[in-house]
């Protein structure tokens, strides 16, 4: 075997390595699957939210012994519950009380954190540790992935319908009221899937870049979804891989690859590419006066 193949296939030895990739893989094609959803009803921020509104039940969780998954996925809900409460009975516009709900609950893990400083460890729910995560949160985190794919693949023209028109799934007699709940829970159940891996601060990126960068490529939204699922895959794989060369944080890697591919995209694609329309804009101009 020679120097590069040694380089390459040698880190795959190791259980822990190869444990990374693969649940790596699996929330970047769960996360990359629902970023579509999210980029097409306009999400984003909401995404935002909860990736951080689920720190104070991960806190808790792990003062009182429960499964962090349980107190992440609790603490999400109540703050969906109460982003559309307040916006229900009240005037405030959405993103005001997205922002007051989602601040709330992060200061209130980061109080608990800084109270309990020895049972919690604050860089692992920032951060993530994909390296090194243990069996039972292993568990939890398919179980979580395999489920939302499921209800996704299920449900995803119902769920497509009402992120372009809430009126016309009236019309054919679906509840918006239901996909939209169906959709949050997806969304918070996500979020603490991908907690794990890259850590309340990045998860917002993960649920977000694969679905603006697809967007940017296609016209239909069936190929979008492939293609946020197939950005996510490739993404979480290889930064999972490149974190172990570089020393470096592993959702960190995972999420520059991502914005370096948007980045690619927002410039170069066929249609949407910046740079191509300017290319495009500038050869017509030239050929009109030639032309004339």
């Amino acid at each position: 075997m020679d120097e590069w193949t040694e380089w390459l296939v040698g880190p795959l030895r190791y259980d822990y390595l190869l444990r990374a990739l693969w649940v790596s893989a699996l929330i970047g094609v769960v996360c990359g699957f629902l970023s579509a959803f999210i980029t097409l009803k306009g999400w984003s921020l909401m995404g935002d939210a909860l990736s951080h509104a689920v720190v104070p039940g991960v806190s808790l969780a792990y003062l009182v012994g429960l499964p962090f998954a349980l107190g992440a996925f609790v603490a999400g809900m109540l703050a969906a519950g109460a982003m559309s409460f307040v916006k229900a009975k009240s005037r405030i516009r959405e993103d005001a009380t997205i922002g007051i709900v989602f601040t709330v609950f992060f200061a209130a893990g980061l109080l608990l954190i800084s109270l309990f400083p020895a049972q919690v460890d604050l860089k692992t729910i920032l951060l993530g540790n994909m390296l090194g995560i243990s069996d039972s949160d292993i568990l939890q985190l398919v179980l979580i992935s395999v489920i939302t794919l499921l209800v996704l693949t299920l449900k995803w023209r119902d769920l497509m319908l009402y992120c372009f028109d809430e009126r016309q799934v009236r019309a054919l007699g679906l509840s918006p009221r239901f996909l939209h709940l169906t959709l949050m829970t997806l969304l918070a159940a996500t979020s603490v899937a991908a907690l794990q891996a890259v850590g309340a601060c990045l998860v917002v990126a993960m649920l977000v870049t694969p679905g603006a960068t697809a967007y940017q490529l296609t016209d239909r939204f069936g190929r979008m979804i492939c293609i946020a699922m197939g950005i996510g895959l490739v993404s979480s794989v290889v930064g999972t891989y490149g974190s172990y060369w570089f020393n470096g944080a592993t959702g960190g890697c995972i999420v520059t690859l991502q914005t370096l591919l948007f980045l690619a995209v927002f410039l170069f694609a066929p249609k949407q590419g910046h740079l191509t329309r300017r290319w495009r804009h500038l050869r017509h101009a030239s050929r009109k006066e030639f032309n004339t």
